[in-house]
């Protein structure tokens, strides 16, 4: 028995395929669904979707978006979403001194846009910086929270 799980971002299909479980960071807290799952939508925050199929394990970063779940369905729209296994750790850790500088300037200029963007996108970088460093962790064999929020 299994979902069949779709995640879209604005630009490309992220993920499309089955899964037995999925987690997914709602507003309402992170929200595990099985297959004939009742029917519920639901916006998301930032967080990772957790896709498990047999003893294969996906993640992906999201930030924001809504969801669809239907009996044998999900359907994720994200504002954007990225596997796990492609973040670079040091680049995201490098865009993380990016944004704070970014924000730091903003705040010295007075510019309450730009500060706005540069914190979202701090935010986005600490999501990615913490999911890789879970995996990381997860391949060494130890398992601590690292959820990024």
């Amino acid at each position: 028995m299994s979902l069949f799980v779709r995640i879209y971002s604005r630009y490309h299909v992220v993920f499309e395929g089955e899964a037995d479980f999925a987690s997914i960071p709602t507003r309402m807290g992170e929200v595990g669904i099985l297959e004939n799952h009742i029917r519920m939508y639901s916006k998301l925050e930032n967080g990772i979707i957790r896709l498990r199929n047999g003893s294969n394990e996906q993640e992906f970063t999201c930030t924001g978006g809504i969801m669809e779940v239907l009996p044998k369905e999900i359907r994720i729209l994200v504002d954007s979403a990225e596997n796990v296994e492609m973040i670079d750790e040091a680049r995201a850790a490098e865009a993380v001194r990016r944004a704070e500088t970014a924000m730091k300037e903003a705040r010295e200029q007075k510019d309450d846009s730009e500060f706005a963007r540069a914190y979202l996108l701090l935010k986005k970088s600490r999501l990615r910086v913490s999911a890789a460093k879970r995996r990381s962790a997860l391949r060494s064999g130890f398992s601590g929270d690292h959820t990024g929020k």
